[in-house]
C-alpha cells in the first residue's frame, strides 16, 4: 500500500532501546470533508465515505508499523471545522475520532489550523471557535513533555513579538526536557525574520515542525541561532523532500543551526500528488531521523471505478435495448 513502506519495523529501527530512543509520528492536513462545500446525496456522501475511508486505512497501517510512541496532529484537522454549525461540528468529531482511533493508545498532542478556528483570508479566528476547539480536542497552546523532548505549541502566527514572548515565559515552568521542538501549524522560517527571529533566539529551539501547504520540504539554516545574526536576511535554504526515500539526519545539539520540518497532507483530497505521514526517531543523545511514509494516489484509482461504472452502464442500457427488441418480435 505504500510506496517506501519498509517490509517490517526493524528495517526502520523502531524496535530499539525504548529507553533510548522515542518515535514520533506526524499527521499533517487531514482535513475531514465537512457537509457545507460538499455535493449533496449521494456524491456528498460518496466522497466523505471515501475519504474517510482512506484515511482510516493508511492511518491505522501506518500506526501498525510504527507504533509510535506520540502522535502529532499539525492542524486543520477539519475541513470546515471554522465554520461548522453545532452538530456538523459534532459529527466531524465523532468521524475525526473513529478515523484516528489508535491515537489513545499513544501520547496524542493536538494543534489547530486555520480551517479549525480560521485566521485565513476572510475566515477570521475568534474566541467562540478557539473554545470549541479547545473543548473537543486540545489547547492551541502550551508545552506537552514526553520523555526527553518538549513539544511547545507556541500559536507564532498571532500576537505581535512581545506577545508571544509572555506566552513562552508562562510555559517556562512546564519545561523538563534538554529538547525542544516547536510544533506549529504553518511554516516558521519563510515568515517575515522580524517576526519570528526574535521567538526563536527566546525559545531556543532545536527543530520545528510545521505543516500547512500540504507538501514536503525541509528548512535549514546553519547560523539562525548565532548571537551576531543579521535580522535583515535569513540564511536558510530549503530543499523539495517528495523524492526522498531514506532519512534524514538532524542534530538536535548544534546550538546555532535551527532545521524546520515540514510534513506533506495525508489526504488525497488536498489535490497534490504526494501524501504522506512523517516519522521521526529521536535518539536520547539528540539525533534525529526523519522519513515520510508515502501514501499511493487514490485519483487514478477513483477514474478507473468510474470507467467501470460507465461502461456497466451502458452496457445494461444495449441490454436492455436488445432484450426490448427481442420480446416485441416473439409477440408481435
Amino acid at each position: 500500500m505504500f510506496a517506501n513502506l519498509p517490509e517490517s519495523p526493524e528495517s526502520l529501527n523502531l524496535l530499539g532501546n525504548k529507553e533510548e530512543e522515542m518515535v514520533a509520528l506526524f499527521v499533517a492536513d487531514p482535513q475531514l470533508i465537512g457537509i457545507q462545500d460538499e455535493m449533496g446525496f449521494p456524491i456528498g456522501a460518496l466522497a466523505r465515505w471515501d475519504s474517510d475511508r482512506y484515511l482510516r486505512n493508511s492511518f491505522s497501517r501506518v500506526y501498525e508499523h510504527t507504533q509510535p510512541d506520540v502522535i502529532v496532529f499539525l492542524g486543520d484537522l477539519l475541513d470546515e471545522g471554522s465554520k461548522a454549525f453545532k452538530d456538523e461540528y459534532l459529527s466531524y468529531v465523532e468521524r475525526f475520532n473513529s478515523i484516528f482511533y489508535e491515537k489513545k493508545y499513544s501520547k496524542t498532542i493536538v494543534i489547530a489550523g486555520d480551517n479549525d478556528i480560521g485566521g485565513e483570508g476572510a475566515d477570521m479566528r475568534t474566541p467562540f471557535k478557539v473554545a470549541r476547539f479547545e473543548k473537543h480536542f486540545d489547547a492551541i497552546e502550551g508545552v506537552v513533555n514526553h520523555m526527553f523532548v518538549d513539544f511547545i505549541k507556541l500559536d507564532i502566527r498571532y500576537g505581535d513579538v512581545e506577545a508571544r514572548r509572555q506566552a513562552y515565559r508562562r510555559m517556562v515552568p512546564t519545561l523538563k526536557a534538554p529538547f525542544r521542538i516547536i510544533i506549529n501549524h504553518e511554516s516558521v522560517m519563510t515568515r517575515r525574520k522580524e517576526n519570528v527571529y526574535p521567538i526563536l533566539k527566546f525559545v531556543q529551539p532545536h527543530a520545528v515542525i510545521s505543516a500547512h501547504w500540504h507538501w514536503s520540504h525541509i528548512y535549514s539554516c546553519a547560523t539562525c541561532l548565532e548571537e551576531n545574526e543579521d535580522l535583515s536576511y535569513w540564511p536558510y535554504y530549503e530543499r523539495d523532500s517528495k523524492n526522498n526515500r531514506g532519512f534524514e539526519e538532524i542534530d538536535l545539539t548544534q546550538q546555532a543551526s535551527l532545521d524546520e520540518i515540514m510534513v506533506p497532507t495525508c489526504s488525497y483530497r488536498m489535490g497534490v500528488p504526494y501524501m504522506g505521514y512523517g516519522v521521526a526517531i529521536i535518539n536520547k543523545s539528540g539525533l534525529m531521523k526523519y522519513t515520510v511514509l508515502w501514501l499511493p494516489s487514490r485519483y487514478p484509482l477513483l477514474y478507473i471505478y468510474a470507467a467501470v461504472l460507465l461502461v456497466s452502464v451502458i452496457l445494461l442500457c444495449f441490454e436492455f435495448i436488445f432484450s426490448s427488441g427481442i420480446q416485441k418480435q416473439i409477440f408481435s
